[in-house]
């Protein structure tokens, strides 16, 4: 497969179209580019951590796609979410030939003995603990975490800078955000316990912003509840000009979208290919993403996943 892929990079450059094949930075993409020789490339979507926006697994590896298909290579992701364990089983068995995960996630199916504090401690373990013929590209600087954040309002009313700040007058206020960071030990206990911050009331809500009654930030909005958790990656904190508190004693670990790919079947060209997106992929362009797929204007996530590459000039998009 790996020749194959190859010689179908070479032969967009004899059939003229070097703009479409190249793995450089800025890229054409005009649909007719595609090798039809070329095997497909299939990537398996992860399942978005919890809190986070669960598009945000298909988003991201879509973008991986049409980078890959920029370059004139088939890629194709699929439909249903995996988990980190499913995503390491598939990429072993060759039903998937690259899985872009979540570093801390994927580290804990790999080996949940080991402790890794800080991202970067995370992805250097993470090269240890994968199996062989599994490799790991550059990981993405996106990094998604829970965050705790308060309106603007309520950040002067208290003078809210850090979580610190917020456990002097926790027990007056209202704390929302997903079901699982109720029972998580890194949720509202890691709260009680880390920085004796015990909320007036805790309620489980979505994560999503969609207008109803359910969601964390509209009842954020609507002063129902103080403090919200929304994640790090969520476009809505900056649209809404909202406070994120410091975690000054690091009880949220963040972690990384990093790439994985079977080294058999995806060559160093797409390699290169995919380290480009990574590089890219900054926590803010990740919300960038997100915020493209609220757009009505893009039909599905393939066009969102499009638009972004050509917003932060990885690929021209073709007349």
């Amino acid at each position: 497969m790996r020749k194959r892929l190859a010689a179908a990079l070479s032969a967009c450059l004899v059939l003229g179209t070097l703009a479409a094949c190249t793995p450089e930075p800025i890229v054409s993409i005009p649909s007719s580019s595609l090798s039809e020789e070329a095997p497909v490339l299939t990537i398996s979507a992860p399942v978005s951590p919890s809190g986070a926006s669960a598009q945000e697994g298909i988003l991201v590896s879509q973008v991986y796609a049409a980078a890959i298909k920029a370059a004139g290579i088939q890629a194709v992701v699929e439909a249903a979410q995996a988990t980190a364990k499913d995503q390491i089983s598939s990429l072993k068995t060759g039903s998937s030939d690259i899985a872009p995960a979540y570093s801390r996630e994927l580290l804990e199916s790999l080996e949940p003995s080991v402790e890794a504090e800080s991202a970067a401690d995370v992805v250097n373990a993470l090269k240890k603990a994968l199996p062989e013929g599994i490799s790991m590209l550059d990981a993405a600087k996106a990094q998604d975490s829970d965050n705790l954040v308060v309106t603007a309002a309520t950040a002067e009313k208290y003078q809210l800078k850090s979580i610190e700040d917020l456990a002097k007058v926790c027990k007056t206020l209202v704390l929302g955000g997903p079901a699982g960071f109720q029972l998580s030990s890194r949720g509202l206990a890691g709260l009680g316990s880390d920085y004796n911050c015990v909320p007036k009331k805790y309620v489980a809500l979505e994560p999503l912003f969609d207008g109803s009654k359910e969601d964390v930030l509209w009842a954020l909005l609507r002063d129902e509840i103080q403090v919200a958790d929304i994640h790090s990656s969520a476009p809505s904190i900056v649209d809404n000009a909202l406070v994120p508190l410091t975690d000054t004693k690091q009880l949220f670990p963040a972690q990384n979208v990093v790439p994985l790919v079977d080294s058999k079947t995806v060559p160093p060209e797409v390699q290169k290919i995919i380290n480009k997106v990574s590089a890219a992929l900054t926590t803010e362009e990740l919300a960038n993403l997100s915020r493209l797929a609220q757009d009505r204007h893009f039909g599905d996530v393939s066009e969102v996943a499009t638009a972004w590459l050509s917003q932060v000039g990885l690929v021209k998009a073709g007349s």
